[in-house]
């Protein structure tokens, strides 16, 4: 994993709101990632390290109330919210194992079944783990 001074290199003592560097900076591949499109929601990120695959789900916001990585005061806090994130992936040892995990996950129960956003990404999720 990239030190985090490697993951945000312009910070100032700052503010972050891109995720993206910070799921790059695990070292996995990301296979397909689907964001809300809106000021807050949720992403949905499937990852590929190996032969395993990973599922992360986590929600942001718009401002350091409601956005963890936006609330964060230093990259040591940015370090810790990345620690949070990668330990929260859920991990499957192959492709099969994750593509029937993504079938038989009940998804009209998550908080977040409402979102179009999400009946996209497990579609896509399994079209691209078939």
């Amino acid at each position: 994993m990239k030190p985090i001074e490697e993951v945000y290199p312009e910070s100032d003592g700052g503010w972050w709101s891109d995720y993206d560097p910070l799921l790059n900076s695990f070292g996995w591949e990301t296979v397909l990632k689907v964001d809300d499109k809106d000021y807050q929601g949720d992403s949905r990120v499937l990852f590929r390290d190996g032969d395993r695959y990973g599922l992360l789900l986590f929600g942001w916001g718009s401002c350091s109330g409601c956005d963890s990585l936006q609330a964060c005061g230093t990259l040591e806090e940015v370090d810790e919210l990345r620690a949070t994130l990668r330990d929260q992936t859920i991990w499957k040892d192959s492709k099969a194992e994750m593509l029937q995990f993504v079938q038989e996950r009940d998804w009209e129960s998550q908080y977040s079944w409402h979102a179009d956003e999400t009946k996209e990404f497990v579609q896509k999720a399994v079209e691209a783990l078939s």
